[in-house]
């Protein structure tokens, strides 16, 4: 398995964010910890020739991203020592707040084909992520289902793709109150993602596999 995204200097940023993301229902002390390697000027250092940035650009891309770090550290850290006793809601809207605020100020420092190629190296490194997430969680698995390493290589993406497609409509409308129209609409997008993953699923694995496949998923969820 390659080396964690959680480790990769340019990727910190990302996968901060998507781990305070996961706090929704994980561990905010895991983002604490990947907050502790956030380092702005190597995060810019990296992006420097892969968005051509002008010496300008450099110093306020890492001047934005400090700010940025400092917000999400300091909401990380109330968060911690509120536990459960504080408001998940206002924490959420704290982060949604700051990435906010971090892509108005891309947008002052950026010209639009940086900006797009900003965006596509964040969603190739969350994918990245979600791919090692999805080949822990498999193998993890892989033994008590029999799957083959080939079948684990084909079933990481589809895995990675039904993640990244649920925490995305999952972040959307986190901290939001829906109305019961717009809770339906979120519930068929998410049941879609589900049912898409459930069908390639079916392709990699046999008769047999699937069928332990489900079993497990009946017993996570029982």
């Amino acid at each position: 398995m390659k080396q964690s995204l959680l480790l990769h200097p340019a990727s910190v940023m990302v996968a901060a964010v998507l781990l305070l993301l996961a706090t929704l229902s994980s561990q905010v002390s895991v983002a604490a910890d990947a907050m502790e390697d956030f380092a702005p000027d190597e995060i810019v250092a990296e992006l420097k020739p892969k968005l051509d940035l002008n010496d300008q650009q450099v110093k306020d891309m890492t001047t934005a991203l400090g700010e940025l770090g400092k917000t999400l550290g300091a909401l990380v850290e109330q968060q911690e020592a509120a536990g459960e006793e504080d408001d998940p809601d206002e924490f959420i809207k704290g982060v949604k707040q700051a990435q906010d605020d971090y892509q108005k100020n891309l947008k002052g420092i950026l010209d639009d084909k940086q900006l797009q190629t900003y965006d596509d190296l964040r969603e190739a490194a969350i994918m990245d992520m979600m791919k090692d997430l999805a080949e822990i969680k498999l193998l993890d698995v892989q033994p008590k289902i029999g799957f083959s390493d080939e079948q684990l290589e084909k079933l990481v993406p589809v895995m990675a793709e039904s993640m990244r497609g649920t925490i995305k409509i999952a972040w959307e409308h986190a901290g939001k109150h829906l109305r019961l129209r717009q809770k339906i609409k979120v519930a068929k997008s998410l049941k879609k993602i589900q049912s898409n993953a459930q069908q390639q699923v079916q392709t990699i694995l046999t008769g047999e596999q699937y069928q332990k496949w489900e079993q497990l998923k009946k017993q996570q969820h029982s």
